[in-house]
């Protein structure tokens, strides 16, 4: 018979989950953080966690009604987490807008004066803004601009019946919150309503929050706070890495608030990479905090390289890099990039590799689309992602029942209340849809030839910015034109760009970001370093590497204990660097190779072997 007790890879960790489960007593709860780094299965031990509780608990849980929320921080995990606890009705596995918005979204007389109180605030800002500039100012025009849509806002708030939100929407309509509005108004409301603090606590007795450490920290100090305040009937359970904190919005001190009343787990096995990939993640993570993870004995091995390169022609130099990469780990597919994640720090890095360069600079020229565009949830081009797109894929699936919903779901007729839709209306419609998607018959079609017929025919709705591009651009000089001018470059662009756009934003091309990839692994990863390409302050490879000295601002961060562009930098490379399963291969691209190699070569984190002159 086994014995049970013989320590293996499969088991070093297990005292972590016991310790976790232990703290699952609905009679006398305990709050936990687990403390783990990349590839210790995490997700595994909280799968194992909503196990225990169904089995213990989870007849109880239902017959009172009540729930185990679990707050996951992407649609991605989200799903994953679903699918690995069976669809279990007793999990309600979200992510935190998701969350947030279920907790408040009846609350509709409360968020209304919420907004009154933060719009009331942002417009006497404005004004007082506008009494100090001059006029003749693009900050004066600006700020005037913001006024007014403050004030239109303000108005409206009192004919709103009920609010919306879309977690995964553009949240365009008057009466619909944005993302950040529904979190600020989340946070305030569980800190200042006594009542909705109880019925999070008698709905969800124990809430499992993955990925904590970049949660956003006003909510995180709240569920803290709550946690603390009904500690006998309230179980809350972090998931999560320090070290991998690479969000400036999350609780930077989490670590540091965790009272100690609470258990913190830990585990020390990473079941992802191959020994030489941990053996890295472990030399730049040491200097933070010292831990050190171990590889698993049956994934001995692994290929870590550094390819230092002069900045020019980097499509030819990634494609030379991704042939000898092949041939150093004997893996053929490293020849094609399809095979391998690679990763860039900023959106721009990507847009140039992958082929939509034309649609993304110039949206990202402007200020205001800035944000969404990164994210995905930029409304001015939301009827080319959200519409258009999946209308195109309708008809290459050759699907009409798909093509159908999408239709009736978003044309202005369907939505107009107290509308008799008659034969002739309809078929209209018929005709229009068949219009645009006679412009993707055998070519390319422009978004501005799409879009003109969708105006001209009145299909979908469109942004005023859009409206105002195809019915009475501004002429130079006016304060809307350059804004007009970047949005009509970007759609001249070619459609098939925001089909590449629309792939990377959802993670399924080749090419991501570094902090993108957080939670995914992959067996080939390389990770693209170009400080010149990625024009950010936030992060700076050449100061953690020593090739240059930190700035004065570093040194007064370090000195008070604050975040320093190095130390966010640092953390970005453990995460990106971790994502790798089997190989590695790490592009520097400088105007210096062979300080570059020289300085690689002192840092000790790699072999002479591994570093690489091209």
């Amino acid at each position: 018979m086994e014995d049970v007790r013989v320590v293996t890879d499969d088991n070093r960790d297990s005292n972590a989950d016991s310790i976790i489960q232990s703290c699952f007593d609905l009679k006398n709860p305990k709050s936990f953080f687990l403390f783990a780094g990349a590839g210790s299965g995490k997700t595994r031990s909280l799968v194992s966690a909503l196990e225990y509780i169904n089995a213990k608990m989870g007849r109880e849980l239902k017959l009172n009604g009540r729930n185990v929320a679990v707050i996951t921080y992407t649609n991605a995990a989200r799903d994953e987490i679903k699918r690995r606890s069976r669809y279990n009705p007793l999990f309600e596995i979200s992510t935190i807008h998701s969350f947030a918005w279920n907790l408040i979204c009846a609350h509709t007389c409360d968020i209304r004066e919420w907004l009154k109180r933060e719009i009331s605030v942002k417009k006497a800002e404005a004004e007082t803004k506008l009494a100090t500039s001059r006029k003749t100012t693009k900050t004066y025009k600006e700020t005037e601009k913001k006024l007014a849509k403050l004030t239109q806002r303000l108005e409206y708030l009192d004919s709103v019946k009920h609010f919306i939100y879309n977690p995964d929407g553009l949240n365009v309509e008057n009466n619909s919150l944005d993302h950040s509005e529904v979190i600020k108004i989340t946070a305030e409301f569980l800190s200042q309503k006594e009542t909705l603090q109880k019925i999070l606590v008698d709905k969800y007795p124990i809430l499992l929050i993955d990925e904590s450490q970049d949660t956003k920290k006003d909510l995180m100090n709240v569920f803290l706070q709550i946690q603390e305040k009904y500690a006998t009937r309230f179980s809350v359970g972090l998931l999560g890495d320090i070290m991998q904190r690479i969000y400036l919005d999350g609780k930077d001190d989490l670590h540091k608030s965790i009272p100690t009343t609470w258990e913190t787990p830990t585990k020390i096995m990473n079941h992802r990479s191959r020994k030489r990939i941990v053996d890295l993640c472990n030399s730049i993570r040491k200097p933070v905090d010292g831990i050190e993870q171990k590889s698993r004995e049956d994934k001995p091995g692994g290929f870590v390289r550094v390819f230092v390169s002069f900045r020019d022609n980097p499509y030819d130099t990634e494609q030379a890099i991704l042939h000898q990469m092949s041939q150093i780990t004997g893996d053929t597919k490293w020849e094609q990039i399809k095979n391998v994640k690679a990763l860039t720090l900023e959106h721009k890095m990507a847009a140039s590799r992958l082929g939509f360069k034309n649609f993304y600079e110039s949206l990202h020229n402007v200020s205001s689309y800035r944000q969404g565009l990164m994210d995905g949830s930029l409304s001015v081009v939301g009827v080319l992602t959200h519409i258009l797109l999946p209308l195109h894929q309708a008809d290459l699936n050759n699907n009409p029942f798909e093509k159908a919903k999408i239709v009736k779901e978003n044309a202005l007729i369907f939505k107009e209340k107290d509308f008799v839709l008659t034969n002739e209306l309809l078929q209209e419609l018929q005709a229009s849809v068949d219009s645009l998607s006679a412009c993707w018959s055998g070519r390319d079609p422009s978004c501005c030839e799409l879009l003109r017929i969708v105006y001209e025919k009145n299909i979908f709705s469109l942004s005023k910015d859009i409206e105002q591009m195809l019915e009475n651009p501004p002429s130079e000089g006016d304060e809307d034109f350059q804004k007009i001018f970047n949005l009509s470059a970007a759609l001249n662009s070619p459609f098939s760009e925001v089909e590449r756009y629309w792939e990377y934003i959802n993670g399924q091309a080749s090419f991501d970001t570094h902090q993108g990839v957080k939670g995914l692994e992959f067996e080939r990863v390389m990770v693209i370093i170009d400080d010149n390409a990625a024009r950010s302050n936030i992060f700076s490879y050449d100061k953690l590497f020593g090739l240059q000295p930190r700035s004065d601002t570093d040194i007064k961060n370090e000195s008070e204990g604050k975040d320093s562009s190095l130390d966010r930098t640092r953390r970005l490379l453990y995460v990106t660097c971790s994502r790798a399963m089997d190989s590695l291969a790490i592009v520097y691209y400088t105007d210096d190779v062979d300080i570059v190699y020289s300085t690689l070569l002192n840092n000790n984190w790699f072999t002479q072997e591994e570093i690489i002159r091209i």
